[in-house]
């Protein structure tokens, strides 16, 4: 047995199906169905139920699947970093929100990896605890995201800056007449918000909830554009951060009552193995600010 017959196994049995994992491995068929037989010749036992509407694992399939799986991570982990202490490219795998990461982006790509071309970046998008389950299984290097609560103690933190989240609404609706508003003013009027599971949407709820109030809510989505879009085009208000309606002219930002604010910060695994390009990244943010032209001060 070896890696590359482990990581054909795994791949069949998250796909599901030998053609469809041939296809992500970018092998034949034939040659995958070979190397899966040829693990089963090794030990003796079969690894797959094979019928006609697909294949199942074995009880010693199950076995195979559930003690290998943090060997393969950890090998992946130990190349990652022989990798990291050699010349090649050397890629960072960050996490962040959609908001967040419109304002962001720009910056990393812009100005951090002109500083470093040998780093390349891999970004995942995604709510807060989607995110921080992803790096806590070490499919991410690090994340961005916005919290007021304390963290896991097996993550470490580092705070970048404060961001008001405000009532957004299309300048035709009646709302955007408001000074600021509040959940009793909007009782009868639709909201658009991102799906649950991301910090901000909790943080919404939460501020309807303390009025007993219920939010019309008649989408949920994982997109930003989509947010934006019923928005302006004055289908429903939605909740975003003032930085990002500042260059909207479709848009009309209104401070909530009681107001809305969350703390934006970088999180990594606590003694996780300090990759060169993370170290790079944290320099680049810790001195300077990243969110400077669009901060709201403390």
């Amino acid at each position: 047995m070896n890696l590359i017959q482990l990581n054909y196994f795994h791949t069949v049995c998250d796909c599901g199906s030998v053609s469809e994992a041939a296809e992500l491995l970018h092998i034949s068929q034939p040659s995958l169905s070979v190397a899966i037989k040829e693990l089963e010749r090794e030990y003796g036992v079969h690894l797959f139920h094979r019928h006609h509407r697909g294949m199942s694992l074995t009880e010693e399939g199950k076995t195979l699947y559930r003690i290998s799986r943090d060997f393969l991570h950890q090998s992946d982990r130990i190349e990652k970093i022989m990798l990291d202490l050699g010349k090649e490219r050397k890629k960072l795998r960050i996490g962040i929100p959609p908001m967040i990461g419109s304002l962001l982006l720009p910056t990393l790509y812009g100005e951090f990896l002109p500083l470093h071309p040998e780093i390349s970046l891999e970004i995942t998008e995604g709510g807060r605890q989607e995110l921080l389950h992803l790096l806590s299984e070490g499919q991410l290097d690090m994340i961005f995201t916005p919290h007021n609560t304390s963290f896991d103690p097996s993550f470490s933190y580092r705070n970048l800056c404060r961001m008001e989240i405000v009532c957004c609404a299309s300048k035709k609706n009646p709302i955007a007449a408001l000074k600021e508003v509040s959940p009793n003013d909007l009782r009868d009027v639709s909201v658009v918000l991102f799906e649950d599971g991301f910090f901000q949407t909790e943080k919404i709820r939460k501020w309807f909830s303390e009025e007993e109030i219920s939010p019309k809510l008649i989408l949920q989505t994982k997109q930003l554009s989509t947010i934006n879009r019923m928005i302006s085009e004055n289908l429903a208000v939605g909740f975003l951060f003032r930085a990002l309606t500042e260059d909207d002219p479709a848009l009309c930002a209104i401070s909530a009552n009681p107001s809305l604010f969350v703390e934006i910060g970088l999180v990594w695994q606590k003694g996780a193995y300090p990759l060169s390009s993370m170290e790079k990244l944290k320099e680049f943010l810790f001195h300077r600010d990243p969110f400077s032209f669009k901060k709201t001060e403390f």
